[in-house]
């Protein structure tokens, strides 16, 4: 008798702890991206790394080893909107950074929004800084975080923050209570009237303390022993960018000096302090918002930018880009340890990975023998322009080429559709031209990987008639650094890390797309997949669900 009744206790408590589990959910969800991070990166530059940064989350997380993009461009604005609506651009409509519209026959930018104005401290709408009329309206799909908001009838709340103002608001949804990015000309950040009229005032107070211009008051100099950059190339490396008033790349770099030269308030996210300066933001953000003291689950995204903009000055080698992400490192440390105070560990659930990777600059990959090569954008417009006109009578057919995308004058299209056909047979022998991709006469190809990487990238409204890539090892003229885009390893391999509520110590080698991520987090969380995402969740954090 009293061995059935302990049994029975033990039944019960079981099931009540079950019962408790299913119904328990993390009280903030955290979504990091970090621009231009190549998977690599947590391995290469571990031994600088501390021990409650990024080797945290690897040590104590699980780390998807083998995740990479599943199309192409990849850039920054379609990498955002990919992670959080996990799908492509071929249904978010995101294709690029800047596409060109044949209705306004102009290019437009992906968060631009004319509909909108700058919200900043004074507390209006405002038509200063045109530039800033941003908001969600170009993404087609619905993102995760529209799917919390609708499943907790809006109690959750959404917050985005990045310098990049498309780095704050694709990630946060067209729901979300707001998006954060910095103004270049102010050093302050700001919003945009699709979230409201006014700033909130935790966020006034912040910018009145005008730590941007606080930490431009600095040196960056190495944060290490110069032995300890053993990873890196030699500090006077060639094809590194010079600032202003300098005869040389070579640390360290008296930022005082620098600014008035080289953008002022806009060279914050050229070094490594626009990274800690969003960590101070995050920070503001959670106290003020009260993230993750309410009924439902909050979620905040986080998108680190100074990582890609060093990239592209310096290049994926250069003993500036490990400095960064040391530097990083110990932000990442310092965010964490924020959280287990002000959220508690184990109570926040966090992923983190890059919206693109990045590709070595072709002159380094020449000088050691290996291929690569520049194209002129440029001169490829002007080059297929000549060629139609051999064969037709018009002497201008390309309306606008980024050097990956083509766009005709549809007119001429129109009229005479073989003109298409006919461009693609001359860049099929271009020079440095791999694959030729034409929508209107392809279809995606599963044999053919470049092929399907551009498929999954076209959108029928906003791509263009012909989609290019160049060999590997190939990027557009440039005099110093590096840039990603091309459906190679190097642009397409990207870190996934996964940390606290729910999440299993582990790591897997299995490869997965970037657009299972919110397969997962729905999986988890039990909240409804956006409309257009992918179904497949990474089936190692859901094993003993």
């Amino acid at each position: 008798m009293k061995k059935s009744l302990i049994a029975i206790l033990c039944y019960l408590s079981t099931g009540f702890a079950l019962f408790a589990q299913t119904t328990e959910k993390p009280k903030l969800l955290v979504g990091i991206v970090v621009d231009q991070m190549r998977a690599e990166y947590l391995y290469r530059f571990r031994g600088n790394f501390g021990a409650g940064g990024f080797n945290r989350l690897m040590g104590e997380g699980f780390n998807s080893k083998n995740t990479h993009y599943n199309y192409v461009p990849t850039y920054t604005g379609p990498g955002h909107a990919s992670i959080y609506s996990g799908t492509t651009p071929r249904n978010h409509g995101i294709v690029a950074n800047d596409w060109y519209s044949r209705d306004l026959k102009r290019t437009v930018y992906c968060a631009e929004d004319t509909s909108v104005r700058l919200v900043d401290n004074k507390g209006i709408a405002s038509d200063k800084f045109d530039s800033f009329s941003r908001s969600p309206k170009n993404l087609l799909t619905t993102a995760f975080a529209d799917e919390l908001k609708l499943f907790t009838n809006s109690r959750s709340k959404v917050i985005g923050i990045s310098l990049k103002d498309r780095g704050a608001i694709f990630p946060a949804g067209h729901m979300a209570d707001h998006a954060f990015w910095y103004n270049s000309h102010t050093g302050d950040f700001i919003s945009s009237s699709y979230y409201g009229e006014k700033l909130p005032d935790w966020l006034i107070e912040f910018n009145q303390r005008k730590v941007a211009d606080s930490l431009l008051n600095l040196k960056w100099e190495p944060l290490l022993a110069d032995e300890k950059y053993t990873n890196s190339n030699p500090d006077n490396s060639p094809y590194e960018k010079i600032y202003k008033g300098r005869k040389d790349s070579v640390f360290p770099y008296n930022l005082k000096k620098l600014r008035k030269e080289n953008g002022n308030f806009s060279l914050i996210s050229e070094v490594p302090y626009g990274n800690n300066l969003l960590t101070q933001l995050a920070y503001s953000a959670i106290k003020g918002e009260k993230l993750g003291k309410g009924p439902e689950t909050d979620m905040l995204t986080i998108s680190f930018s100074s990582t890609d903009y060093v990239g592209h000055n310096f290049g994926i080698r250069a003993k500036e880009l490990e400095d960064t992400y040391i530097r990083l490192d110990r932000d990442m440390e310092a965010l964490l340890s924020f959280l287990d105070k002000e959220i508690g560990k184990g109570n926040y659930l966090l992923f983190l990975t890059a919206d693109h990777a990045g590709s070595d600059n072709p002159e380094f990959l020449n000088e050691n023998n290996l291929p690569g090569g520049f194209y002129a954008t440029h001169q490829l417009k002007k080059d297929i322009d000549q060629h139609l006109s051999t064969k037709f009578k018009e002497q201008k057919y390309v309306s606008f080429s980024d050097g990956t995308q083509v766009y005709f004058d549809q007119k001429l299209v129109g009229q005479n559709r073989e003109l298409v056909e006919e461009a693609g047979a001359f860049l099929q022998n271009y020079e440095g031209v791999k694959e030729v991709f034409i929508p209107s006469v392809m279809s995606n190809s599963e044999d053919n990987r470049l092929i399907s990487l551009m498929s999954n990238g076209y959108n029928y409204n906003n791509s263009g008639d012909i989609i290019l890539q160049f060999y590997s090892g190939w990027m557009g003229e440039r005099r110093y650094g590096t840039t990603h885009g091309t459906g190679y390893i190097a642009d397409t391999h990207v870190p996934l890390l996964w940390y606290g509520w729910n999440i299993p110590h582990g790591e897997t080698s299995q490869p997965y797309a970037i657009t299972q991520i919110v397969p997962t987090l729905s999986m988890i969380l039990n909240i409804p997949l956006p409309d257009d995402a992918d179904i497949q969740p990474i089936s190692e954090l859901l094993k003993d669900k």
